[in-house]
């Protein structure tokens, strides 16, 4: 019975990731909130170690204290985005009570072996087999679909081949590996890129010397800050290289004044204008945001099909978004909760005592904090229902992490009493 329950909440949550390749809301939702409710009862010690996200979800009430007389329906619309990783981050940790470490690892596998044959057929059905050799083209072709499965997938079976855990046999790993590899360069996506590399790094990244943790982490943060406002300049190829040379350029922060240059680097002018916002407002709103604000981009901006916007209620950019709505207490909350879990795990990461499992987990857990801390700034991550399975699997290793750091101790305390005995 027990395996039963196992492989149907494994089910639900490999249905919620190809779900969320579609970008269908309501069904990644449904199935989030069906992995958390039942039985609520017996959950309760798993949901108290939700807590640490759950004190996201502060700045956005405490952005009421500026918003509470903007519009009723916006002010909602703020408050389900801020849930949102709590939700997902929560639908983890639920799954780390409901599913055995092998079996969920394998789900998150197979998960981005099935979305990139998924993005390898759409592609070709698009544009021929000529996608394989531009998958740039054929991925704008196909419209807005796509999750991080693939990269998702390949960082567990690196990590899980670096500490040497078995989850396939050879052959099968090498074939798993490749696919999720060939479905990451199909996607072509610069922002699935990003977190392949933030994994990748990460597997020798515990040979560095502690003395460099901190420099780096400082280095990062200003990495974060400084980059909207660098400007590189590219020619207009649309090869994958030259969108990927030119990502700074069209997300480099500015007033931009001709309706070409706007659209070009719309990313960017949405930014200044968020900005210019946030300043224009007095020293409520600095310190605790607006929830329900609109930010005004001063002239009409084509953004949907037949739709013409001048006030929109979401930004690209996930950090200025964290600002305008709750003020410079959210961007702290934020900063302070996942760098804070970065120093944290990476202790246990890098301990070469440590047990190979925690080491893994920890590792995830370093990886998707800095997936959703770079990925942020473009796609709004924390937001955005395509970082499901990202959210999902910081939530699952971070449960996995304590539970497993419990029970050493208790058993080295055990021991410890023991000995003690012995000794009298």
């Amino acid at each position: 019975m027990q395996q039963v329950n196992q492989t149907v909440y494994a089910l639900l949550f490999l249905v919620m990731v190809l779900a969320s390749f579609f970008h269908m809301q309501a069904p990644v939702l449904g199935l989030a909130v069906l992995i958390i409710l039942p039985p609520v009862k017996h959950q309760f010690a798993a949901i108290k170690m939700a807590g640490v996200f759950a004190v996201l979800f502060i700045p956005a009430m405490l952005g009421l204290i500026a918003g509470y007389q903007n519009s009723t329906y916006l002010i909602f619309k703020d408050f389900y985005y801020f849930s949102i990783p709590i939700l997902f981050t929560l639908a983890g940790i639920m799954l780390a009570r409901r599913i055995d470490v092998e079996l969920f690892l394998k789900t998150v596998v197979i998960a981005g072996v099935l979305v990139s044959i998924l993005v390898t057929g759409i592609s070709i059905s698009y544009m021929g087999v000529g996608a394989l050799t531009d998958p740039y083209s054929a991925h704008y072709a196909i419209g807005i679909v796509g999750t991080p499965a693939p990269p998702i997938a390949f960082a567990c079976l690196l990590f899980t081949w670096k500490f040497d855990v078995r989850l396939f046999q050879h052959n099968l790993f090498r074939l798993f590996l490749g696919i999720n590899g060939f479905g990451i360069y199909m996607f072509a996506s610069r922002t699935y890129l990003i977190i392949t590399l933030c994994f990748v790094l990460l597997l020798i990244a515990d040979r560095v010397k502690r003395v460099w943790v901190f420099p780096v982490i400082f280095l990062l943060g200003l990495f974060v800050i400084v980059v909207p406002f660098i400007t590189v300049s590219v020619s207009s190829d649309s090869t994958f290289l030259n969108k990927i040379m030119g990502s700074f350029n069209e997300v480099s922060v500015g007033n931009f004044n001709t309706e070409q240059d706007i659209n070009l680097r719309y990313h960017g002018y949405e930014s200044f204008m968020a900005f210019k916002g946030y300043l224009d407002g007095g020293l409520r709103d600095w310190v605790f945001g607006g929830l329900g604000k609109l930010i005004d981009l001063k002239t009409f901006v084509h953004l949907g099909e037949d739709a013409d916007f001048q006030y929109i209620p979401v930004l690209h950019n996930g950090w200025l978004y964290i600002l305008v709505k709750t003020g410079a207490v959210g961007v702290l909350v934020y900063l302070s909760i996942f760098f804070g879990l970065i120093v944290t795990k990476w202790r246990s990461y890098a301990d070469v005592q440590g047990k190979p499992v925690i080491r893994i987990f920890s590792a995830l857990i370093i990886g998707c904090v800095l997936s959703l801390v770079l990925t942020n700034y473009i796609v709004t991550a924390f937001f955005n229902m395509e970082m499901s399975i990202v959210m999902v699997l910081l939530g699952y290793s971070y449960l996995n992490v304590h539970v497993l750091m419990h029970k050493l101790k208790i058993r080295q305390q055990v021991a410890e009493f023991q000995l003690a005995g012995l000794n009298i």
